[in-house]
């Protein structure tokens, strides 16, 4: 799973972290984290069928690159993950 998948689960306790309803925010964010790696898991082998092995891989690699543009581009608050002194 890697780095994203650490980082997504970060992002949900972090989401949750300030809410009344911290269980059921939690559960929903992880069924949607579970639906975004089921869906294309279930397509991906009839995608690679298709395209073959060494296209799929280079149809991947370029499926990344909006991500890794939009990630320049985030604006991540400077005390996201500094404890609060109480």
């Amino acid at each position: 799973y890697g780095f994203g998948f650490v980082a997504y689960m970060l992002f949900m306790l972090y989401f949750v972290g300030e809410s009344r309803y911290k269980t059921a925010e939690y559960a929903i964010a992880t069924s949607l984290m579970a639906l975004g790696m089921m869906f294309p898991g279930m397509i991906s082998g009839k995608v690679q069928e298709l395209l073959g092995y060494q296209h799929f891989f280079i149809y991947v690699l370029i499926c990344t690159i909006p991500g890794m543009v939009v990630i320049k581009f985030l604006k991540i608050d400077p005390a996201f993950g500094i404890k609060k002194k109480e």
